[in-house]
């Protein structure tokens, strides 16, 4: 009878792998998505705090683009390398490594200026899959979400069933039997699981996801304390720019279930917004009986390795699609909005205005949003 209070998840090729890359290894880069949500810093800093654990030395942190002051506090993110103000230190980095880990990350297009740098490791790794092992090939993905990469390769470890990376992360130092449980590593895990979970409101009916909560509550970390500095750390102009968004810029469509809320860049200037103060507005209108989607869109500038592909646009729509029940919003934002993501949970771009993406949203609206 198996006592453990989690189940093997992960396969016996991912863990050789993982343990073969992590043993080889010297020096180690741990790359997260761009917009680093709670689920990308969590994941990619137990990431650091378990190699540390293990005896890894040379561990650098990369994040693509900056993260919300509401996660500054995460241990560990003091040694974090932001490409936006160390650029060609995060590029070095990245293609230095022996071993390049992504957490919360299985496409090599999504770390914004430094897509052509990890692209280049994606596809030395590929190659040496059929060949005599290279240098700086190495490359282990750990992610909740399907890619290309991970169906192609079973030994990258992808479960789209799992809530958030950090629990994959978990999982793996759990399997590997060298799990070493110090507050520093269960706050980064308890952090990344409470945010993609919105406090544990969604995806999060699993019993072994509090099973692994049972344990990080062992080390002595308070999860109220993390709730409070991660929920209930917003300035003044925060509450402000939410009460605007949900008194003049949403939207109902009733017969479509659906809330929309636009913001453009001259809107969020009055109120100061600056990274993360958009989190989870997203979320609010499916508090209101009978809406079951919710899209938020904010107009952002065009980086410049986006230019070629911008058509001549000056700016962007980023967009976030929210869903409740067996509503699905991830087929829209991939087919409509160069994205994809969760079922419930998915993010697209549009290139142009927040009022043309509105429109185009409105447009394909009634092919996606079931009528009930």
């Amino acid at each position: 009878m198996n006592n453990s209070p989690l189940s093997d998840l992960l396969s016996p090729l991912q863990l050789e792998h993982a343990a073969r890359c992590i043993e080889q290894a010297q020096s180690i880069a741990i790359i997260t998505h761009q917009n680093p949500d709670g689920d990308a810093l969590g994941s990619s800093l137990a990431m650091r705090h378990f190699l540390l654990s293990l005896g890894k030395h040379t561990v650098t942190n990369i994040v693509p683009t900056s993260f919300p002051d509401f996660l500054a506090w995460l241990p560990g993110l003091d040694s974090v390398i932001q490409y936006e103000q160390q650029p060609e230190a995060a590029a070095a980095a990245l293609r230095e490594a022996d071993l390049v880990i992504c957490t919360d990350l299985g496409e090599s297009t999504r770390v914004a200026a430094l897509s052509p740098v990890l692209t280049e490791r994606f596809d030395s790794y590929t190659a040496s899959r059929t060949s005599v092992n290279s240098a700086n090939s190495a490359l282990l993905i750990i992610d909740h979400h399907l890619s290309r990469v991970c169906t192609d390769q079973p030994e990258q470890i992808a479960y789209p069933e799992c809530a958030s990376a950090s629990e994959l992360v978990f999982r793996l130092a759990y399997q590997l039997g060298k799990l070493s449980l110090t507050p520093d590593f269960a706050t980064c895990i308890y952090t990344g699981m409470m945010t993609d979970t919105g406090n544990f409101s969604y995806n999060s009916c699993h019993p072994e996801m509090y099973s692994i909560i049972a344990m990080l509550l062992t080390t002595g970390i308070n999860k109220d304390t993390i709730y409070d500095r991660v929920f209930n750390a917003w300035n003044a102009d925060r509450m402000r720019l939410v009460g605007y968004c949900l008194y003049h810029k949403m939207k109902l469509f009733p017969e479509y279930r659906t809330a929309l809320i636009t913001l453009n860049r001259r809107e969020m200037y009055r109120f100061n917004a600056k990274s993360g103060d958009m989190e989870g507005i997203v979320n609010m209108p499916l508090q209101i009986k009978d809406i079951y989607y919710s899209v938020f869109m904010r107009e952002d500038k065009i980086p410049p390795h986006q230019i070629p592909d911008a058509g001549g646009a000056k700016v962007k729509a980023k967009i976030s699609f929210r869903s409740q029940g067996d509503r699905p919003v991830n087929k829209l934002a991939h087919e409509v909005f160069r994205g994809g993501g969760h079922m419930n949970a998915s993010g697209g771009e549009y290139f142009g205005s927040v009022d043309e993406a509105a429109q185009k949203f409105i447009e394909t609206m009634p092919r996606y949003m079931q009528k009930e």
